[in-house]
Order: structure tokens, then C-alpha cells, then sequence
């Protein structure tokens, strides 16, 4: 009378349906903002005990936002029997994004030198054994699952350990956090963010929101302020990009496309970089406070506080904040 896939289909339905009336992740974004505060007001001083200065910074916050998203895909329980489809590219991807991660760790693991001091206090293998054994037994609820989790943080380990020495993590960072936002769109009910096809505008805009950090990181980078473009010039390529910019939001939150989506990544990443490579001055560490803020969104819409916190503690390093309106100076 009981059918379990019958049950368990009703159970899924009925929190996707609680989920579209009120987004989950908005909700525990505002709950976390007495905390983020207190982490932004007192988390400088209390990292500043185990070692972060001005200097290393960069590094500690990418090592930790690495680890604990590494934390969040293996213990965060998802299921592969939710995708949809018999083929999907979602696990593949995630043990991509297990692998680079993990490179990450390892190398900054070695960098710090904390491989020693585990060593030295004989920690390391029993934290080693508790870390394989989870991303073992994770709740992918399929033997292949399992594996492809195992293999990618082993593999991630030995090549993180062996190469890549000193490399700026930044960017590649700045990448798997833009990966994991454009798999959050590809399978919502995946990541508890909804539904596809029924998104509210709460989360299409937290996406369009992430999305210009993830721009102005990456044109900020790479372009620097040269004032070189005649001003004509730069008028109309700059409202062309900006009519492409608009067009391609109302496409995507009228379709919800993850090509939409890249799209309109490409035609905001043009209008940004025309913007920074006509200005003849920008600000301050734009790139590395908008890559923080890439941190504190990526948290919020995997709804991990943790991660958030992180970006919040490495924004608190910069003397000199950047206001929202200076990102929106770009577009």
C-alpha cells in the first residue's frame, strides 16, 4: 500500500515546494548576518592568533574556503538519486571540482608546512584515515559515487603534494567557485536551491549576483586601468555590451538556461573589462575584496556559513573597503 519510491518522491516534492514559497538559502543568509558581523568585527583578531597576517592572507583564505567546500560536497549528504536523467554530467564534474580542491589543500598543506607538524604530533594519519573514510562513505548512495569521490580527493592529494609549488591560487579558486555556482543552476535540487523551472526571482538574482563577482575578480586580474580607448569608441562599445548584458539577464531569468547563464557571464565580463581598460585609475584591491564577497555569495547560496565566514574574515583585512557602488561603476 506504501510504495518507498512513492514516499520518498512525496518527501522530495514536498520540500521543493516548501523551497520555492521560501527560498531556503535567502532566508538563512539574513539569520546569518548578526554572526558574519560579530566574524567581521573580532574574526581578524582571533585568526591573527593562529598565524594569518597581511601577507599570507590570500593563501589561508583560499586554503580554508577549499576545505570547507571540500567538507560541504562530501558530508552535506547529496544524493545522486535525485538528478534528473539517466545521464548526467553533475558527478563527474563534482569529483572535478573534489580534484582541483584538494590539489589546492595539499599544496598549501605542504607550503605551510603543516604536513610536519601533523607529523610531528602523529596526527596526521589519523586525520588522513578520518578524512578518506568520509569521502568514502558519503551519502552518494551509489557504490560508483563513492569511488569517484575517493579517487578524485586521492588523486587531488598526490598531485597537490608533488606539484604546483608557490602557484597563486586565485584564480583557479576563482574558477571551481564559478563552476560550483553554474552547478548549482544545473541541478538546484541537488544543492537544496529549488527546483529548475521554478525558480523565484530571489534566486535568479543571487545568481546574477554572483556572477558579477565572479567577473570583476577575473577582468580585474587579468585588464589594468590604461585609459588608452578613444571616448567614442568607448561609448558605444560600452552600451553595446550593456544591451547585451540586460538582454541576456531577462533571458535568463525568463529561461533559466545554464548556456543563458555562461552567456551572460561573457557579455558582462567584456562590458567590465572595457570598462577597467578605459579607466585610468580603478580601485584599490578591487580584484582580491570582489573575490572575497565570490565567497561570502558562494556560502550563502550553498547555504554554509562557514564558507561565508571565511570571505568575511579576509574582507576584514583590508583597511580600505571597497563600497558596492565601485562594482556597479563597472557595468
Amino acid at each position: 500500500m506504501f510504495d518507498e519510491l512513492f514516499i520518498a518522491s512525496t518527501a522530495v516534492s514536498s520540500f521543493n515546494n516548501a523551497a520555492l514559497l521560501n527560498p531556503f538559502f535567502f532566508a538563512t543568509g539574513l539569520l546569518s548576518l548578526p554572526v558574519l558581523i560579530i566574524v567581521f568585527l573580532y574574526g581578524r583578531d582571533f585568526v591573527s592568533k593562529f598565524g594569518w597576517t597581511n601577507q599570507n592572507a590570500e593563501s589561508k583564505t583560499g586554503f580554508w574556503s577549499a576545505v570547507a567546500l571540500v567538507i560541504y560536497i562530501v558530508l552535506f549528504g547529496g544524493n545522486y538519486a535525485v538528478i534528473r536523467g539517466g545521464i548526467s554530467l553533475l558527478p563527474v564534474l563534482l569529483a572535478i571540482v573534489l580534484f582541483v580542491l584538494t590539489i589546492v589543500i595539499s599544496n598549501n598543506l605542504v607550503r605551510f608546512k603543516y604536513i610536519n607538524k601533523l607529523r610531528d604530533k602523529k596526527l596526521g594519519w589519523l586525520i588522513l584515515f578520518v578524512f578518506l573514510m568520509c569521502a568514502l562513505t558519503s551519502g552518494t548512495m551509489t557504490w560508483w559515487g563513492m569511488l569517484l569521490q575517493f579517487s578524485a580527493v586521492i588523486c587531488g592529494m598526490i598531485v597537490g603534494c608533488r606539484m604546483f609549488k608557490g602557484h597563486s591560487w586565485l584564480v583557479l579558486t576563482t574558477l571551481i567557485y564559478s563552476t560550483v555556482v553554474i552547478l548549482v543552476l544545473m541541478q538546484p535540487e541537488y544543492f537544496r536551491f529549488g527546483q529548475l523551472g521554478h525558480l523565484t526571482l530571489i534566486h535568479l538574482m543571487a545568481l546574477v549576483m554572483s556572477s558579477v563577482f565572479i567577473v570583476v575578480t577575473m577582468a580585474s586580474r587579468y585588464f589594468k586601468a590604461r585609459g588608452k580607448i578613444r571616448h567614442n569608441a568607448y561609448v558605444k562599445l560600452k552600451w553595446l555590451f550593456r544591451i547585451m548584458t540586460v538582454l541576456t539577464v531577462i533571458l535568463f531569468i525568463s529561461t533559466e538556461s545554464v548556456p543563458v547563464f555562461l552567456g551572460l557571464l561573457c557579455s558582462m565580463f567584456c562590458l567590465v573589462a572595457l570598462n577597467i581598460y578605459h579607466s585610468t585609475k580603478v580601485a584599490d584591491n578591487l580584484c582580491k575584496q570582489s573575490w572575497a564577497w565570490l565567497i561570502i555569495c558562494l556560502g550563502i547560496l550553498l547555504v554554509c556559513p562557514v564558507i561565508s565566514a571565511v570571505g568575511v574574515i579576509y574582507l576584514s583585512f583590508f583597511d580600505k573597503k571597497i563600497k558596492m557602488a565601485e562594482f556597479l561603476r563597472l557595468l
